[in-house]
């Protein structure tokens, strides 16, 4: 279990390729996973995919820990 205590976004940028979209989006903010311990700050990029075809919604491709 993991507790969020604040939650920031920010859409760093987006790219159009032939045959998807492609996003990368920094998080950060203060987070807990223990109970027994205090929250501590996180920061990660998250780079997500979306496809032209059909009507799937976004999919993460990879999480990087700064």
């Amino acid at each position: 279990k993991t507790d969020v205590d604040q939650l920031q976004a920010q859409l760093l940028g987006i790219e159009e390729g032939a045959s998807d979209y492609l996003a990368s989006v920094e998080f950060s903010g203060m987070i807990r996973e223990d109970a027994a311990t205090g929250f501590v700050p996180f920061r990660e990029v998250w780079n997500m995919s979306k496809s032209k075809a059909g009507g799937a919604g976004w999919l993460v491709a990879g999480v990087q820990s700064l």
